[in-house]
């Protein structure tokens, strides 16, 4: 996305000067979708982003992210309405708000591409390692040496009301050049504690794995995920292929729960090609069986970055 300088400005501290950038970008879509329950419908969507950084005398590196889409839910500061504040130096970064959990800040997704409805991404089979559960208000702390990352996270319950339990999550991740290839490779834990979820109270926690592979064109990724969610047994796994050559990138996605023996899998597909200076033609395809139950979803459009 490509970002425009918007202003500059100076900010006069008690014992020296800090300069600070703002920039504001923006991501529009266009299309038809087929959500699966009616008639093929017109699909629109605007989101505008504001990006805020600076750095003190020292070294010490800030920022802070607004995203408009997500703020009409309220000015809550307990809760992160589409919003994100990090501060960085030699000792970490610590973000907070609007935020990935440390397990899936070290996983890496199966899903490759991008699709207007988020077709290839919605379907029951689909894991996109950040459940992280409460109202989504995350604080993760993360430190990178070389190759090797790894970060602990915390989400509040419930705004702090004390009625449902945090979300406590590590996450490791390790990456390496083998030449031809290249390889991401992550685990994360979590653990939500004690959850309610349609009249029933149990543990909800996680281990997770993933590996991705790249070689030239084509990118390989492979998750899997153990745990319990309100007490339940469950595993996923989660297969993902992409191919990208010149203006055109193709992924395919395919994942499975089993849940206390109940399945649920499906399959996405997105198709782009890329027409330059911003806009994406983008097609996706999502299919469904939950319970021996099919569905299906589809979207084609234009995806505009400001």
């Amino acid at each position: 996305m490509k970002n425009i300088l918007f202003a500059t400005t100076a900010l006069v501290a008690t014992a020296g000067i800090a300069s600070a950038d703002v920039s504001v970008s923006g991501f529009a879509e266009m299309g038809i979708y087929d959500n699966g329950n009616g008639d093929m419908q017109f699909f629109q969507d605007i989101d505008v982003s504001f990006g805020m950084s600076g750095e003190t005398d020292g070294g010490l590196t800030f920022g802070a992210g607004v995203d408009l889409d997500e703020t009409a839910a309220g000015t809550n500061s307990s809760d992160d309405n589409g919003t994100t504040v990090f501060v960085s130096g030699a000792f970490g970064t610590i973000t907070m708000g609007d935020t990935d959990g440390a397990s899936d800040w070290a996983m890496t997704e199966t899903g490759i591409g991008g699709a207007m409805a988020d077709d290839h991404t919605s379907h029951a089979g689909y894991n996109g390692n950040g459940v992280e559960g409460g109202d989504g208000q995350v604080v993760r702390y993360d430190y990178s040496m070389d190759s090797l990352g790894f970060a602990v996270s915390m989400t509040q319950g419930d705004d702090g009301a004390g009625d449902v339990d945090d979300t406590v999550e590590l996450g490791v991740k390790y990456s390496m050049d083998m030449g031809a290839a290249s390889v991401a490779l992550g685990l994360g834990f979590r653990d939500a504690g004690t959850q309610t979820a349609l009249g029933v109270t149990g543990d909800t926690n996680s281990l997770a794995l993933s590996a991705s592979v790249t070689s030239g064109a084509i990118t390989g990724t492979v998750n899997y995920t153990d745990g319990e969610v309100v007490g339940a047994d469950y595993d996923h796994i989660g297969l993902g292929l992409g191919y990208t050559m010149d203006a055109f990138t193709v992924g395919f996605n395919w994942g499975e729960y089993d849940i206390a023996g109940v399945d649920s899998d499906g399959y996405g597909l997105a198709v782009n090609y890329d027409l330059g200076g911003g806009a994406v033609v983008q097609f996706g395809y999502g299919d469904s069986s939950v319970a021996g139950v099919d569905a299906d979803t589809m979207s084609l459009g234009l995806a505009l970055s400001f």
